[in-house]
């Protein structure tokens, strides 16, 4: 006469939503993963960073600038930017952004514009 029906509460169907949203944002969001800075001479410093394939060659490259103007904040000194490069890795599915820079004080006479040049592919 009465049926056995399990009765699941709400909450139970929520919970597995937002499990499913934040297990697909995760798989779905990529990373950027950026080197310490290096030491190349004196001032002058140089950080890679890497965009895997969810996200966008600009991610790395702003990684990288962010890392190379912490640098320069960390010392008292301001960012002047040398060279980039830019190369696909991982069978081309990742980004590569590898950037030289200096920290120079402002009146040092090679903090100067820089001389931007194309990055190469």
């Amino acid at each position: 006469m009465y049926e056995n029906k399990q009765i699941r509460p709400k909450s139970e169907g929520i919970v597995n939503r937002v499990l499913i949203y934040v297990i697909l944002a995760a798989v779905l969001g990529g990373c950027v993963s950026t080197t310490q800075v290096l030491t190349m001479g004196r001032d002058t410093y140089t950080v890679s960073a890497t965009a895997d394939g969810y996200r966008t060659a600009a991610a790395a490259r702003e990684s990288a600038f962010e890392s190379g103007m912490k640098q320069c904040d960390a010392i008292g000194k301001k960012f002047m930017f040398v060279s980039e490069n830019t190369a696909r890795t991982r069978m081309n599915i990742d980004t590569t952004v590898s950037i030289v820079f200096r920290c120079l004080s402002e009146s040092d006479p090679d903090y100067l514009r820089p001389n931007v040049q194309p990055a190469q592919m």
